[in-house]
């Protein structure tokens, strides 16, 4: 059955195209439609989406509201957008306008068969209230590592002037004779609304220029930029957009970077809880709050470089409404030194020259009792180590640029070596012994050298290899400026214009323990790594 009238239906349309009528020629001529609706409308200054409702047949009303700050002449307020039904009219055109500050205005729509509506227009005046002048009062930062070990504080950052260049004028308490203005331009197609933003630098044409001193950096040598910290209201004009779903307001400065905050009212705000306090923010006016993304620093907790620089989680610039800004005040700002200047380049090391022995270090002891120490201070265990403590180590290239050449160890002022006799104590018996095997491996006649600076795998200054004799030569790693820790024992440090040759001297220490803690276990019976460092001489 269902095929024999499906059959017939697809033969009746065939005979209906055959006959060549318009299936739409009712529609055409309009007598079927007497639809007479308002489908959408927008207004000049409008925020948000009107509300248009059909009361009766004759009746119906449009509900909006009008940002009047937007709007030149509200007598002429012009219609951007107007959707009716199909083929009806409206007194009123789309780029045609509107008075309303007439008794009661309206708009009416009239069908293809003559019915009409009329639509009484609503507007109530739409306010942003961010909209005016304020006056930046104070700052507040709420940051640390792990408050819940007293590692979070709520602080100004001016109260820490030894972090900024507060000396300069461009520290944080900079920001408080700014002013900020803000204005409003249109109210965007999804009912946000947008504007400018001016930030002025106040009296004294000074912002803070954001910079944490290299002093206080516990990671680093150099300032810090905290611009992605705490420059969140941009300085000069900026364009704002408030969304009101989100309750965010998103400022964009001129070079497109973004931030995005709240506005937050007077009141208090509980920023932290736990058994043991609270930490609250009160905020007398209003504020503009913004999240920072800092990362934990259990190494550093409770420092202020934590609080500022490393973990700051919430940043708060406070501000009240004031009528007007003073003339004087309306300055265009400058951060000063706004951002921080590269580090020095590192001094190319150069070993050609002359070194001057400075310092002479042993690492030495029996298992687990290795300790380091300074050969010439134990004066008392050595016949004459302080003669090692003039002479000249002298590398001359074999030609410009060459990593080769002649070595020259040389006897100093006093035309002395050290002779590396022990002449302490082992077991409460003085006992003399030649270490020279030790500590005399640098020749005291002319020799031969090679500068290998990419052998890197014991230390990054590279090695130098020192020919002893025509068949024994020392490969030995030679140290850069900088910290050193050997045998997990205390650091040692190179100085600027420094460097330092490290010979290993055992392969392992000693596992006679008889003579724990001694001078004699650290310089003859387990001796492991003697240090030499030396000082660059100027030649004047």
């Amino acid at each position: 059955m269902k095929t024999k009238y499906l059959f017939i239906a697809l033969g009746a349309l065939s005979v209906l195209g055959a006959c060549q009528k318009d299936p739409w020629a009712a529609v055409e001529k309009g007598s079927w439609n007497s639809d007479h609706r308002i489908l959408d409308i927008k207004f000049a200054g409008q925020a948000g989406k009107a509300v248009v409702k059909d009361i009766d047949e004759t009746t119906g009303t449009v509900t909006l509201q009008l940002a009047t700050d937007l709007v030149t002449d509200m007598s002429k307020v012009t219609v951007e957008t107007l959707e009716l039904s199909y083929k009806a009219t409206s007194s009123v055109e789309r780029g045609g306008t509107i008075d309303f500050t007439a008794a009661s205005p309206s708009i009416t729509v009239t069908a293809s068969t003559g019915q009409s509506r009329t639509y009484a227009l609503n507007m109530t005046e739409f306010t942003e209230t961010i909209i005016g002048k304020y006056r930046i009062t104070d700052s507040k930062v709420w940051g640390g590592t792990g408050p819940e070990w007293g590692g979070g504080a709520l602080m100004s950052p001016e109260n820490k002037p030894w972090c900024w260049y507060v000396d300069e004028g461009f520290g944080p308490a900079a920001e408080y004779d700014d002013y900020l203005e803000f204005t409003l331009d249109e109210i965007m197609s999804d009912g946000n609304t947008t504007g400018k933003c001016i930030h002025y630098g106040g009296v004294d044409g000074k912002h803070w220029n954001c910079l944490f001193k290299a002093a206080v950096n516990k990671e680093g040598t150099t300032d810090i930029d905290l611009h992605k910290f705490y420059r969140q209201i941009p300085v000069g004009t900026s364009t704002w957009v408030r969304n009101y779903t989100d309750d965010t307001i998103t400022f964009t400065d001129e070079r497109g970077t973004v931030t995005i905050g709240r506005i937050l009212p007077s009141g208090t705000y509980n920023l932290y809880k736990d058994d043991s306090r609270d930490v609250n923010l009160t905020v007398e006016k209003m504020a503009f709050a913004f999240q920072l993304s800092g990362v934990d620093d259990w190494t550093n907790i409770y420092s202020d470089y934590d609080k500022f620089a490393k973990r700051p989680r919430l940043y708060f610039i406070l501000s009240e409404p004031v009528s007007s800004i003073p003339a004087e005040s309306a300055t265009q700002g400058t951060e000063g030194k706004n951002t921080v200047e590269p580090p020095a380049p590192a001094p190319v090391f150069e070993l050609p020259g002359s070194w001057m022995v400075k310092e002479l270090w042993v690492y030495g002891g029996a298992v687990d009792r290795i300790t380091k120490d300074q050969a010439p201070a134990k004066s008392w265990c050595w016949n004459n180590c302080n003669a090692e403590m003039d002479n000249i180590l002298v590398f001359t290239p074999s030609g410009e640029g060459s990593l080769s050449g002649t070595l020259n160890y040389t006897a100093g002022a006093d035309g002395a070596y050290w002779d590396y006799m022990y002449v302490g104590k082992k077991a409460g018996v003085e006992q003399n012994i030649d270490c020279s095997e030790w500590y005399g491996w640098l020749p005291h006649t002319e020799t031969s050298y090679k500068y290998n600076p990419d052998d890197t795998e014991l230390s990054e200054g590279g090695s130098v290899t020192i020919k002893k004799t025509s068949v024994l030569s020392y490969n030995v790693p030679l140290l850069l400026p900088g910290n050193y820790d050997f045998l997990g024992k205390s650091t040692l440090t190179i100085a600027d214009g420094c460097m330092a040759l490290a010979l290993p001297l055992a392969d392992a220490p000693s596992l006679d323990t008889s003579f724990e803690w001694t001078d004699y276990d650290r310089f003859v019976n387990s001796p492991l790594l003697y240090v030499m460092v030396f000082q660059k001489q100027v030649l004047e």
